[in-house]
Formats: structure tokens, C-alpha cells, sequence
């Protein structure tokens, strides 16, 4: 390999994980495996095999298998153990989900409120107007705003396309807001 590699392993291998505990990397021994070399030895003579030399390959065989077993258990377990930490990590992002759309959810109920009132607002404001009484004295009277398009203004927030209203529904349950736009525009030409 080139250097670079080696020298990013040695730097990875001085870095300090404790402060870090879930992103440093689990030393794991290596699962113990049985030698390749087989285990069949060739005999120089023909005569049978006795009892001990037989017992002798079961032996063999049977630790060979004892190790395979052990490995094939540490596997699992290791198994086991990542798959116990991707479900508490699947449950972590779906409570996450659930929350974030509670918050979303609480955020657009309190905008539509918000929008509801600044509809309401220039309906509840009044303005100051020069009047005289009876006696011919200059009075300063509140009254309505004399402001139409102040007051319907404020609808537009509630049609779809306008003011960000719900394109399925949005003012009056209609959803074609060139009519709703021409509507007011009708409504703000007569006195």
C-alpha cells in the first residue's frame, strides 16, 4: 500500500475516542477459525487404519468443528448485537419523526391562527375622523375605516396562491382564486 494509508491508520489509531463513546470504533478480537491445513495425512502403508490413529482424526475433526461452532456463535452474537442497536436507532428516528410532525402540525395551526387575525384586524381598527356636533363645535369622532381595500386586503392571505391558503380548499371552500380575485375586485368598485 502507499503511505498515505498507513499514516491515516496510525493517526486514526491516536485519536482519543473516550470523550466519545458511541463513535469509537469496537476493538473486536478476531473470530478464532481452524487452520486450513487438512486434515487428511497420507499413510505409507496399505494396511488398515488402527483404532488409535482413527480416534486421533475424530479428535482432530471434532475440535475443528468445536472451533467452527464457537465462531459461528461469536458471529451471532455480534449479529444479535447490531441488530438490537439498528432497532433502538429505527425507534430514535421514528419518535424524531413523530415529534417533528407534532412540532410541524403546532407551527401550522399557530400561522393559520395568525393569519385568521390579521383578517380581523382591520375590521376591529377605527380611525379618527373630523365631525361637528349640533352646537357647530369641531369634534374628533372613531369610526370604521372607510378603507375597503384595507379591510379586504387581508383575504388575500386566506386564498390559495396568494398567501400561502390551502390550495385544496382555502377561502370559502373555493378553489379557483382567479373568481375569489375577481370577486373582490367587484366588491371594492361599489360604495
Amino acid at each position: 500500500m502507499n503511505g498515505y494509508t498507513e499514516d491515516l491508520d496510525s493517526l486514526l489509531e491516536s485519536l482519543d475516542y473516550e470523550a466519545f463513546e458511541e463513535a469509537a470504533p469496537a476493538r473486536r478480537t478476531l473470530v478464532r477459525t481452524p487452520t486450513r491445513q487438512s486434515s487428511f495425512m497420507p499413510r505409507q502403508t496399505t494396511t488398515p487404519a488402527s483404532q488409535t490413529q482413527v480416534q486421533s482424526a475424530a479428535r482432530n475433526l471434532d475440535s475443528k468443528i468445536e472451533t467452527l461452532s464457537t465462531a459461528v456463535q461469536a458471529l451471532e452474537n455480534r449479529t444479535n448485537i447490531l441488530s438490537t442497536g439498528q432497532d433502538r436507532q429505527v425507534a430514535l428516528v421514528r419518535r424524531e419523526v413523530a415529534d417533528r410532525q407534532k412540532s410541524t402540525d403546532a407551527i401550522r395551526a399557530d400561522l393559520q391562527q395568525t393569519k385568521m387575525l390579521a383578517v380581523l384586524l382591520p375590521l376591529l381598527t377605527q380611525e379618527s375622523i373630523a365631525a361637528t356636533d349640533d352646537s357647530g363645535n369641531s369634534v374628533r369622532v372613531l369610526t370604521q375605516s372607510s378603507n375597503q381595500l384595507g379591510i379586504l386586503l387581508p383575504l388575500l392571505l386566506l386564498m390559495p396562491g396568494y398567501g400561502g391558503g390551502d390550495s385544496k380548499g382555502g377561502f370559502m371552500g373555493g378553489g379557483d382564486s382567479t373568481m375569489m380575485l375577481l370577486l373582490l375586485f367587484v366588491l371594492l368598485g361599489r360604495k
